[in-house]
């Protein structure tokens, strides 16, 4: 993946718990768990290129792909911003 595809997922991931945690409580706390660690993982990535990925479960990335639907249909804009973004305006 592209460094735009890895900052997009991260991105979007990101977007899901929020939506989740603001609108609908689509994720359990497992699940949760598993987004996280599939995020931080990226994030690692983005550091450390021979890092392997973590990528969710198909079910999770089912639920993932519905919430992000939801999130554009509602025009879903987080209470928080995206600490990814804030980070990469700090290192560049």
């Amino acid at each position: 993946m592209s460094r735009n595809q890895i900052e997009a997922r991260i991105a979007q991931l990101y977007l899901a718990l929020q939506y989740c945690s603001e609108k609908s409580k689509t994720f359990t706390a497992g699940e949760r768990i598993c987004i996280n660690q599939e995020r931080f993982q990226w994030m690692h990535i983005l550091e450390n290129e021979t890092a392997a990925p973590r990528p969710v479960s198909q079910n999770i990335e089912n639920k993932l792909k519905e919430v992000s639907r939801l999130a554009l249909l509602h025009n879903f804009k987080p209470y928080y911003g995206n600490p990814l973004k804030e980070e990469i305006l700090l290192h560049n």
